[in-house]
């Protein structure tokens, strides 16, 4: 890095800052600065890959045109250290887990802004459900995925990495995109499915006044219940229930003079599931019509929707800029009802004169968040950025007898310390202020050198919390499982969970398309909140509903650590090689002894992306995707009893597997683009299964790749299918 590197870093910063709505796309395309590789995730502001104090990876446009994806995870199937076939929800959703982590502790954001709730609407394994609530396709520029915590700028929920999507921004001219694909698969057993994406922009008043339309529409057929030969319908299933989403939103923003911006986005997503199978759960009409047994509490379809408004101010000053935005989400789920014996339908809980068995149950969740964010590069070796959050959040729950909430206050400080021309130091730290258990600091220091224009080394440690849910702090009921056959608790002794994470790596860019990563990791969580609590051996206030019951504690500690590879070249003229391979091991403490490793946590997963410009208009490519064994429970398998004990003798781990996807896209004017794939291509079956004998004495079966309860861990990838998309330009 030459001396004027750190000046010219400075300037380009300036003039992004300090540019307008309009005038920063003009500048994006007349500045030498490589704006693929910009990111804003790491440290709230503009800056290069390689000066980010984090380790990140991006997700293009470009990259997400080539695909085709129902949601968030199935986008990011493909980053190093980065797991979406780990768990399956109800829904057929996929879960997110970054090195090594559940999916919980995943935070996401759109453009900045936190779209993780404080208390669960979808409990009983239908948490993936809300991974569909994304942008749709032609409106989203990138996704940045932060691999570790960063709790620091974020808060709450970030301690296994940040996935924030970000927005294109309105145009200086009309312009837009329509969207069309289709999934067919070959086998009629996998349900077909169909998805338009639209996005509109337009300026209303030249310079001053913008807006951006977006929406989408998806329909999927249900595929056929994934049963061992011999088995019939019963219970519920990890095959894929006919389903409808839909999204709509728009932004606005207004120009009021050349240093403020005022925007409001408001968005509308809901998605709607068939149950007249009970494969999501069992249903209640079948209770009814039998006149006996308990009702489940599942109606005939199920909906999960969120509505969410957002406004902002940016004041963009000659060396700074304030940022401000004030959000509020309802999400909530609709076709789930008060469980009970038919019997007892129309009557009360004991003790509960509210909570009526039959009735509609009530799941809604509403946060408010008012961030604000203040970035000053007025000194030639500092950037100071601070902020401050407040969250306001409550859950309403038809099994619980009062309105829970929470209300979080946090201020933070970050230093980004220019050492020399070639060494950066941030320095950062984040106060958040609960009002059930007080107070938690989130420190972190990163170092980032670049030692030579092509050469960075970085690494650095940090910490991340997360607080317990709303739900989970309850004193008393806090829902319901075992198809409604049993009460569950809550806790409100409960303390958040405490990561630290300590990463080293080093990046190579040689700016002519070859680029290569390594990165070690190690992260390790106390207080980790599980089960463990008995109320028939150490009684807890909410104890009282239910003698019997368990609760969850904070009584284990986890780790996970491994190592990050990746690496993209041109292996001759025309032919570009994508590698990339994460290497991943855990371990459980309880009550100071070592208790296994984390369920379905491969040891190894590794992606390969084989692309060919054949010209101007054509481009083909082959990925493959490789992810090993894992294990099929959490903990020591000599622990296990019951069932869990009988289906690992009679299937072991997880099984490991390699799909492979074939495509290409042909452009067949400038307007129109026409994409194709083949997923699945060798027609992988991950419907195999084993057999043992239950406890009860009769025949079960167990997937070799999954393992299906509340929700569906491991990987079910349908067969073969053709993928058509055609994106016409505007």
């Amino acid at each position: 890095m030459t001396p004027s590197t750190r000046h010219y870093k400075l300037t380009t910063l300036a003039a992004l800052i300090s540019a307008t709505t309009y005038s920063a796309t003009l500048l994006a395309e007349e500045s030498t600065v490589d704006l693929d590789k910009l990111v804003v995730s790491a440290s709230g502001y503009e800056q290069q890959i390689s000066d980010a104090p984090a380790s990140i990876s991006v997700v293009t446009r470009a990259d997400l045109e080539t695909k085709q994806f129902r949601d968030l995870a199935e986008a990011l199937a493909d980053v190093e250290g980065v797991d979406v076939r780990g768990g399956t929800g109800k829904t057929g959703g996929l879960d997110i887990s970054i090195r090594g982590m559940p999916s919980d502790y995943t935070l996401i954001l759109i453009d900045g802004r936190r779209q993780n709730v404080a208390g669960s609407v979808t409990p009983n394994g239908f948490g993936a459900a809300l991974t569909s609530f994304m942008p749709p396709i032609s409106s989203i520029e990138r996704i940045e995925v932060i691999r570790g915590p960063m709790s620091t700028l974020y808060g709450s929920d970030a301690i296994g990495g940040v996935v924030n999507i970000i927005t294109r921004k309105i145009a200086a001219e009309p312009s837009g995109s329509i969207r069309i694909e289709m999934g067919l698969p070959e086998d009629s057993k996998w349900g077909a499915s169909q998805k338009t994406d639209l996005y509109v922009t337009s300026p209303i008043i030249d310079n001053k006044l913008g807006v951006a339309v977006r929406g989408s529409i998806y329909n999927r057929e249900a595929s056929d219940w994934i049963l061992a030969p011999g088995a019939s319908k019963s219970g519920r299933n990890p095959a894929p229930a006919e389903t409808q989403q839909y999204n709509i939103g728009a932004l606005f923003t207004l120009t009021t003079n050349t240093n403020n911006d005022i925007w409001l986005d408001l968005d509308t997503a809901k998605t709607h599931y068939n149950n007249d199978d009970g494969r999501l759960g069992g249903r209640d009409a079948t209770i009814l019509e039998n006149g006996s047994g308990t009702l489940p509490g599942y109606k005939d379809e199920l909906s999960f929707n969120r509505d969410q408004v957002a406004v902002g101010h940016t004041r963009r000053f000659s060396d700074s800029k304030l940022e401000t935005s004030l959000s509020v989400s309802k999400t909530e789920t609709l076709g789930r009802t008060i469980p009970g014996k038919y019997a007892d339908i129309g009557n009360a809980f004991t003790g509960f004169p509210n909570i009526i068995i039959g009735d509609d149950r009530l799941l809604e969740t509403t946060n408010t968040i008012l961030d604000t964010k203040y970035v000053n590069y007025s000194s030639d070796s500092h950037v100071i950025t601070l902020g401050g959050q407040y969250w306001d959040a409550e859950l309403k729950d038809g099994l619980i007898p009062n309105t829970l909430d929470q209300t979080m206050l946090a201020v933070f400080l970050e230093d980004e310390w220019s050492i020399t021309d070639t060494v950066a130091m941030t320095l950062g730290g984040r106060y958040d202020d609960h009002d059930a258990f007080g107070g938690n600091f989130s420190p972190r220091v990163y170092l980032v050198w670049n030692s030579t224009d092509n050469l960075t080394l970085k690494g650095g440690i940090n910490q991340g919390f997360r607080v317990p849910r709303l739900e989970q702090l309850s004193n008393g009921v806090s829902g319901v499982s075992g198809q409604g056959t049993n009460i569950t608790i809550g806790n409100p002794n409960l303390e958040p969970e405490i990561s630290t994470n300590t990463e080293i790596g080093v990046l190579f860019d040689n700016h002519r398309g070859t680029t290569a990563s390594a990165t070690l990791f190690h992260n390790q969580i106390k207080d980790r909140i599980s089960s463990g609590g008995d109320c028939t051996v150490n009684a807890i206030s909410s104890c009282s509903v239910n003698p019997t019951a368990t609760y969850d504690i904070n009584i284990d500690e986890a780790k996970t650590w491994g190592a990050e590879l990746a690496a993209n070249f041109e292996l001759i003229k025309d032919w570009n090689l994508g590698l990339n391979y994460t290497w991943t091991d855990s371990e459980i403490t309880e009550a100071g002894k070592k208790n296994g490793k984390l369920g379905n946590t491969p040891k190894h997963m590794a992606n390969a992306s084989l692309r060919w410009t054949a010209n101007e208009k054509l481009n083909l490519w082959l990925r493959g995707e490789y992810r090993g064994d894992a294990q099929r429970f959490t903990g020591l398998s000599s622990n296990l009893t019951g069932n869990d004990k009988l289906a690992y003798e009679a299937a072991g781990n997880l099984k490991s597997y390699t799909v492979f996807n074939l495509g290409g896209a042909y452009k067949v004017s400038e307007a129109l683009v026409v994409n194709a794939s083949i997923n699945n291509l060798l027609d992988k079956d991950f419907a195999k299964f084993e057999t043992y004998t239950n406890t009860n004495g009769d025949v079960a079966y167990v997937g070799e790749y999954f393992q299906s309860g509340r929700s569906t861990t491991g990987g079910i990838i349908q067969g073969r299918t053709v993928m058509v998309a055609a994106t016409y330009n505007f």
